[in-house]
């Protein structure tokens, strides 16, 4: 298993202006000493993947920096939501995929996390086959690129609050270049532990949520030994960014976030 970052761990540090993304591959390096990095879009110089291809310079200087400080960019990691209800809608949100397709290609990243997407409880039965449709679509151009669309469950009304919506998806999307990126927080069946054994044989990249920490780093919300022994027993050897989402300050508390993930990966054996 390797060990990385999501840069929504510092995603109030980013809004305040206090960090760039140049300037946080810095950081992973030298003070975090990891060896990988999940992008989330809004913390490119540019949250448009279109722009974003067009200042090509800066895709490239990103991706050298990067691979200057061995940091192996992981995941890039766009919002969306397929299920519209217009066709005109729902085109748009395939055609800005590929196109953060392509930004995950010019840098290197195996993987693009996305989401399946949001809509009321009650039209999510009229809506599902346009969302599987469309990852069907997105699937199609990102296997000509070499990436994997790694979607993520999500609460907050998503068409996958549960594992059996995400199984359910992956299993009709069927497509050897959409996996999972299992978020150990994300889940909300009855027993999350037993949702995350069952979906580590989809999983192609991983966040691991931290949401509350001890001022001396102790977990205080999730069950890490339940959640490594998970891991070990599964053999899982991609990527697990953290992704602290707690209310302390995160450039305080995010390395405490490393210290207690890396005491429980000594403790298992996975380094």
């Amino acid at each position: 298993m390797k060990l990385g970052l999501c840069t929504w761990s510092y995603n109030r540090t980013f809004a305040a202006g206090k960090l760039t993304l140049e300037r946080l591959l810095h950081v992973c390096a030298d003070e975090l000493k990891i060896g990988g990095i999940d992008i989330i879009d809004g913390h490119f110089k540019h949250p448009d993947p279109a722009v974003l291809l067009e200042d090509m310079d800066y895709l490239l200087k990103i991706k050298k920096l990067a691979t200057d400080l061995q940091i192996t960019i992981s995941a890039v990691s766009p919002g969306n939501s397929f299920g519209k209800d217009r066709e005109s809608d729902e085109k748009c949100e395939v055609d800005k995929i590929n196109k953060w397709t392509d930004v995950a290609y010019v840098l290197g990243s195996p993987n693009l996390r996305i989401f399946a997407g949001w809509a009321p409880k009650e039209k999510h039965a009229q809506l599902w086959p346009k969302v599987v449709n469309s990852i069907k679509a997105c699937a199609a151009y990102s296997a000509k690129k070499g990436v994997t669309l790694a979607i993520e469950s999500h609460n907050g009304g998503g068409y996958l609050p549960t594992s059996v919506e995400t199984h359910k998806l992956l299993e009709e999307v069927n497509s050897l270049w959409v996996k999972l990126n299992l978020d150990t927080g994300n889940y909300q069946d009855p027993d999350m532990y037993a949702a995350l054994k069952k979906s580590m044989p989809y999983a192609t990249h991983m966040h691991c949520k931290i949401h509350k920490l001890s001022k001396d780093g102790k977990e205080l919300e999730f069950d890490f030994d339940r959640i490594f022994r998970i891991l070990k027993d599964a053999n899982y050897r991609g990527f697990f960014n953290i992704e602290y989402e707690g209310k302390e300050e995160e450039l305080e508390y995010v390395p405490k976030s490393f210290a207690m993930v890396r005491a429980f990966m000594k403790g298992y054996e996975t380094f």
